[in-house]
């Protein structure tokens, strides 16, 4: 008798598949929708307490463990397939058709780990991703993909894709809806594996609006693509964006050479600072320019280090002057920041707070706007979301242990920081106003950009006024599921979005008119 998987294990990944699909108890899995229960099945191998450990350690260096843990039960449950133990008990499943797949293509098994290992780091945004055996036929093809342009975000990093890519494909289609009538954009997912060297498609990721799953699929012929834009481009970015971006012959939305600017955190601030934007000082560190960074530390009562490169929260870090181990301690964090080249060091000017109004606790608060090109050359700010923190001493960074909440939120229950007795700060329309106009000044630096998104802080004079104070841009911006359409009056709810005006922007585009 195998140990795994058991016979609770598999009814309970039955069960899961079933309510997750929007199926009937009891029906029968397709080839696609196997994928979705070999992958609850895989989850049901790691014990609860497991998941948890794994969730709280996703920022450390553990993916390359956690994925051996789960392709060594996807090799018990083909063994289980194989031997026909257990699993064959369920009827109308192509148990051959899968103990073949799983025999003779390592990228099918590849997905099935990823789309698993999503599911143990990632909150559940978006629907689930079924994974087709067989390739797509051109005839069928139509069918699935019935607009007429193809629009591809491009990824290489598939931990957390699909909540990024969710947004944008079902925003495309509200945009289509509302202004033809019908589906003209296919948004595809297509892994930079998935490239042809001259740019084509040759697998992809969709979003099936009846059924209301992802799918992914070979494709008969390749596609060619009218759009693209990047997104989950995993450790060194930057350089990988460079390198796709060269090989793409259509439009795209943010090529490299317009994002370097947005990519360079101190030129960037350099820029504002020279538009009249309020921006933290700031100072580059080169490696081992520990006089330099000291310096910095003794001139401000808190700073804030990260890579000059890094986004997203990535190796950010808080040093307080007077704390005694403060310069051996920037030291060992410079030390790795600089494994990344120059870092940058900030003076820490997030002087307004988040107070939870259940528990009083304060928490650091950053704002993330996504902007999008306007039909004047600008931008207009669309979206977005707020970060805290772990408490009012930890960034304001999910990738430090923070959270993401909706901006009517945020906004509504503000503090001033310690140093004026963390009083409640109330924004009014003016503030409001104020910070749209100075974030919508701030975008404009990034032409040629179509869609950006800024983190911008909350400070205050002594006079109580809220001062923005502009942090980075980022060209490929995450956190996209959280994102929510803003409306004139901050205050009220909006609904989940990303950005419309992106869709026309690309239309016109491709037509060489005027932006809408």
């Amino acid at each position: 008798m195998l140990s795994f998987p058991n016979h609770n294990q598999i009814q309970n990944a039955c069960l899961q598949t079933w309510k997750a699909l929007g199926i009937s108890v009891g029906s029968p899995f397709n080839q696609e929708e196997t994928s979705v229960f070999l992958k609850f099945l895989l989850l049901e191998g790691l014990e609860y307490g497991e998941v948890r450990a794994w969730r709280v350690r996703k920022q450390s260096d553990t993916s390359v463990a956690l994925r051996r843990r789960l392709e060594a039960l996807l090799t018990d449950a083909q063994h289980a397939i194989r031997i026909g133990e257990g699993l064959k008990v369920l009827t109308g499943i192509p148990w051959d058709a899968v103990n073949r797949i799983l025999s003779v293509s390592l990228y099918y098994r590849q997905r099935l780990i990823d789309v698993a290992m999503e599911a143990v780091l990632s909150e559940p945004l978006a629907p689930e991703l079924c994974i087709k055996f067989d390739s797509t036929i051109q005839h069928d093809l139509s069918a699935i993909l019935p607009g007429a342009r193809n629009h591809a975000v491009l990824f290489a990093s598939p931990v957390f894709f699909t909540n990024e890519f969710y947004p944008l494909a079902v925003d495309a289609y509200v945009h289509d809806s509302e202004n033809y009538g019908n589906q003209q954009t296919n948004v595809l997912g297509v892994h930079t594996d998935w490239l042809t060297t001259d740019g084509k498609l040759t697998r992809i990721l969709y979003l099936d609006f009846d059924k209301g799953r992802l799918v992914e699929t070979d494709v008969e012929l390749p596609i060619v693509p009218d759009s693209v834009n990047f997104l989950c481009l995993g450790r060194q970015e930057q350089e990988k964006h460079q390198a796709i971006s060269e090989r793409i012959n259509c439009l795209q939305v943010n090529p490299s050479k317009v994002s370097m600017l947005a990519d360079d955190k101190a030129e960037t601030l350099a820029e504002w600072s020279a538009l009249g934007l309020e921006v933290p000082a700031y100072q580059e560190i080169s490696p081992g320019n520990l006089a330099k960074a000291f310096h910095f530390l003794d001139s401000f009562e808190e700073i804030v280090v990260k890579p000059n490169g890094a986004t997203e929260g990535e190796l950010v870090a808080f040093f307080q002057r007077s704390h005694p181990q403060a310069r051996i301690a920037l030291q060992h964090h410079l030390e790795r920041c600089w494994e990344q080249g120059k870092a940058i060091a900030q003076q820490r000017r997030d002087g307004v707070l988040f107070r939870d109004p259940v528990s009083g606790k304060c928490h650091s608060l950053a704002l993330r706007f996504n902007l999008t090109t306007n039909r004047v050359g600008g931008h207009r700010l669309e979206s977005g979301y707020a970060q805290l923190g772990q408490d009012e001493q930890s960034p304001a960074a999910c990738g430090q242990g923070g959270r993401i909440i909706p901006v009517d939120m945020a906004l509504s229950s503000l503090s001033c920081g310690p140093a004026f007795g963390n009083q409640p700060f109330r924004l009014d329309p003016n503030d409001w106003s104020r910070i749209r106009e100075q974030t919508e000044r701030a975008a404009s630096l990034f032409m040629g950009l179509m869609l950006i998104g800024l983190d911008v802080l909350l400070d205050h004079d002594l006079h109580g006024k809220i001062r923005p104070v502009f942090l980075e841009a980022n060209p490929r911006p995450a956190g996209l599921s959280h994102s929510r359409l803003l409306v004139d009056d901050p205050m009220q709810p909006a609904i989940n979005g990303v950005s419309l005006d992106l869709w026309g922007c690309l239309d016109s585009s491709r037509q060489g008119i005027g932006l809408v």
